[in-house]
């Protein structure tokens, strides 16, 4: 594989470095992929990771696609305006390591690959609306459905104020989920809204339906708070248009955390809430993966 790599000073020793998993943003050239370098330079930063930018061309045997050949130059040029736009953002005195890459190959493959490593994935979201997931659909669900780390979609006009919002869709994402959001929120100096999507009755008799988890409750909540006592959080419940309530209340957010919520009829693909969040939210959504099942009798989930 050929690999183009430019480095800037290393703000940490090497030594130093071989213990973090660096936060990683895919660039393409789009407003939106900028967007999500400063984004996810904001999160190393927080993390005292480094930041890597990757773009990649086709690993296609064509002059175009070789070091020097035109795309491989416009991938290498959208990697150096996103690098300049990350540090003119943010001043000499806070420092972030970035390295930038050019790989060769199917984007979502690679990024995929890279996110056994990461800490983060930060990806631009180009769209909103109907015509979103189509926008979305060749890479960044396919990376944030197969991705082993959170990744977060990132709208070109991101807010940088507002509530943490957290989606809890069933009792076994709720820890995973709101630790995650009460840690983003307690990094933000800003309140959880906790957004509790009712499934409904078991009103029919296939079996699959007929296993909707109960609702996560207020202590389960508190408990999950105990280590961010300075995150206050207000928990809603979410009946009906599950799209429309989360619209209302990602349009006020500056970020959305949720599990990946994959279907168990279809494991492959990404759960309806989870794709609504990601082709609709006006805000940045954190998709967070699957973990392992949690023990049922954990204090953590039964408290």
């Amino acid at each position: 594989m050929d690999t183009d790599v430019s480095i800037s000073r290393a703000a940490v020793s090497p030594a130093e470095d071989t213990r973090r998993r660096p936060v990683i943003a895919g660039i393409d050239g789009s407003r939106a992929a900028i967007r999500a370098a400063e984004w996810a330079a904001t999160e190393a930063m927080s993390r005292q990771a480094p930041l890597r930018l990757i773009a990649t061309v086709p690993a296609i045997d064509k002059p175009a696609f070789r070091p020097g050949g035109n795309r491989y130059r416009y991938a290498q040029e959208a990697l150096d305006t996103a690098r300049r736009a990350v540090l003119a953002r943010y001043p000499d005195d806070n420092p972030v390591e970035i390295a930038v890459e050019v790989r060769r190959g199917r984007p979502e493959r690679i990024l995929v690959d890279l996110s056994h490593s990461a800490a983060l994935i930060a990806l631009g979201a180009t769209d909103i609306g109907f015509f979103a997931h189509l926008v979305l659909g060749s890479t960044a669900l396919s990376v944030t459905r197969d991705a082993r780390c959170p990744v977060a979609l990132v709208r070109p006009a991101a807010a940088a104020r507002g509530d943490v919002l957290v989606v809890v869709t069933d009792r076994h994402s709720a820890k995973p989920a709101l630790s995650a959001a009460f840690q983003a929120a307690h990094e933000r100096g800003a309140d959880l809204v906790v957004a509790r999507i009712w499934p409904g009755r078991p009103w029919t008799g296939i079996e699959e339906w007929g296993r909707a988890p109960a609702l996560v409750t207020d202590a389960q909540i508190r408990h999950c708070q105990r280590d961010f006592p300075d995150v206050g959080f207000r928990p809603v419940t979410v009946v009906g248009d599950v799209l429309s309530a989360v619209e209302r209340f990602s349009s006020t957010a500056q970020l959305v955390v949720v599990t990946r919520d994959g279907e168990s009829v279809a494991p492959t693909r990404l759960g309806r809430t989870t794709q609504d969040l990601v082709c609709h939210a006006s805000c940045p959504v954190l998709v967070l993966p699957d973990g392992p099942a949690p023990d049922v009798n954990s204090e953590a989930v039964n408290r």
